[in-house]
């Protein structure tokens, strides 16, 4: 674990980096996934709700997952800014948010990506990194998908909240090739939400984005799941963790 200072972010960013098992066994390089909220991946301690994705867990009890290197890249109350690529007018309290996605991945890109790279056994290329999230985390991995395949090809998009940018979303792949993409997974749960309404906006945002995908991803490397009674929260997205991660880096 170390912080970063990030310019383009302009605040300090935690980042949490997780090895192999036999990473210190072996001279081998590694597949890469970047993943954000980086907080609530590996330690209870942490996460926000006092419970988090239990990878290393996971890990423990699933000795046959794909070996790759995974970097939790922490979330503040910055969060929304960050993921949401769109600026948008949230429900609650009608304020514009979002839009800062790309100061975001110039810091993956630029700092974080580099020092990754240089300080561990990673397979450094396009074709072997990864990036990944939930909820809005979903959001900026679709995004990724659509303006960072010079950097990533295999995308993990988790309970995805598309709803609030789901035009703009829409119209961005229309317009992007996604000839270069690996493997890209979403899925979203039933019940996402304790509001009916925003339950049915969940599936139906996803199942749009879903059928645009389509047209433009193998069907191979295009996976999509709507999972019966899924919530909304890390001890949901623990379940479908192996399965994800299987779909994403195993060929």
């Amino acid at each position: 674990m170390f912080i970063i200072k990030s310019k383009q972010l302009n605040r300090e960013v935690r980042v949490s980096v997780f090895l192999p098992k036999s990473y210190r066994k072996t001279g081998k390089f590694y597949p890469v996934l970047y993943m954000h909220d980086g907080q609530n991946l590996f330690d209870n301690n942490l996460a926000y709700y006092g419970k988090s994705w239990g990878i290393m867990e996971t890990y423990e009890d699933n000795p046959n997952l794909p070996e790759i290197v995974i970097v939790g890249i922490d979330s503040t109350d910055t969060r929304t800014e960050e993921l949401v690529p769109f600026r948008f007018k949230d429900y609650h309290d009608k304020k514009l948010q979002g839009g800062n996605s790309d100061n975001y991945y110039a810091f993956i890109t630029q700092s974080i990506k580099p020092f990754i790279d240089k300080r561990f056994r990673t397979l450094k290329s396009a074709k072997n990194t990864g990036i990944m999230g939930s909820s809005y985390g979903g959001v900026s991995s679709t995004y990724a998908a659509l303006k960072y395949s010079k950097f990533f090809t295999r995308f993990g998009c988790v309970s995805n909240a598309y709803y609030p940018v789901q035009n703009e979303l829409e119209n961005l792949i229309r317009n992007s090739s996604l000839t270069t993409c690996k493997k890209f997974y979403m899925d979203i749960g039933t019940k996402e939400s304790d509001d009916d309404l925003y339950n049915e906006k969940y599936i139906v945002s996803n199942q749009s984005i879903f059928e645009l995908l389509s047209e433009k991803i193998e069907p191979d490397k295009l996976k999509f799941r709507v999972i019966k009674d899924a919530t909304h929260n890390e001890a949901a997205w623990e379940i479908r963790f192996p399965k994800i991660i299987k779909f994403l880096f195993n060929e």
